[in-house]
């Protein structure tokens, strides 16, 4: 029974420890859906005869694209956790950073995604698309990054949320990655929330763990 409770308070423990590794890699912090990718709720081309549908791939389902949109996610991910500061990576995201006076260390990318269209033949064409997605770290929104094909980040200028922070609303030329910047300073339930549960969990382990070695050190007395 002793060596069953001990094994299973190590493997909480190490589980724990997993999560949190996983919840925020460099430039990264872990979305309360788990990273899915988000909702599409209108999508408008310019074009009134296009019959096109609007494809959201997250980072982690890129083995759903092709060779060359999987090769653009992951030049996009190794730019964002190779980055010292994600302002480095485009000057419009450091002005607004700098204008809302935020601290661009505590800034991340709640979501990572490809967005293409498919079932139109001619959407090159298009001059622009009009989008609406539904997220779930859109509360602490600061800027939506379109890294275009020369492998450049930029700031899609109009991209807003609305509709109590749950849509998302942009504009855009042409597709690919996108990535979502948030403020992680502020205080949320995406991240004050897990950090309480992480440290409460922690701490519970760490007193159950010494009880149990108060109660086999007693066993132990008494067994001379």
């Amino acid at each position: 029974m002793k060596k069953v409770l001990v094994i299973c308070l190590v493997m909480l423990m190490v589980a724990i420890l997993g999560v949190t590794a996983f919840a925020a890699p460099n430039g990264f912090v872990s979305s309360p859906s788990g990273n899915a990718a988000p909702d599409v709720e209108s999508f408008e081309p310019s074009d009134e005869d296009c019959t096109a549908t609007l494809v959201v791939t997250p980072y982690g389902d890129k083995h759903e694209l092709s060779k060359t949109l999987q090769a653009m996610l992951d030049a996009a991910y190794n730019s964002i956790v190779n980055a010292d500061d994600l302002t480095s990576l485009n000057d419009d995201l450091a002005k607004i950073v700098k204008d809302r006076n935020l601290d661009s260390k505590k800034l991340a990318v709640s979501d990572l995604f490809d967005i293409h269209v498919a079932g139109c033949d001619y959407h090159e064409e298009h001059v622009d698309f009009d989008v609406t997605l539904s997220a779930d770290t859109l509360s602490h929104f600061v800027a939506l990054l379109h890294m275009n094909k020369d492998g450049e980040w930029e700031l899609v200028a109009d991209a807003r949320v609305a509709n109590n922070d749950e849509h998302l609303i942009f504009s855009v030329e042409s597709f690919s990655p996108f990535a979502i910047v948030i403020d992680t300073s502020a205080s949320s339930p995406d991240t004050g929330d897990s950090a309480m549960i992480y440290v409460g969990a922690m701490a519970a382990s760490a007193v159950a763990f010494v009880v149990l070695l108060v109660v086999i050190n007693r066993k132990k007395k008494e067994n001379k």
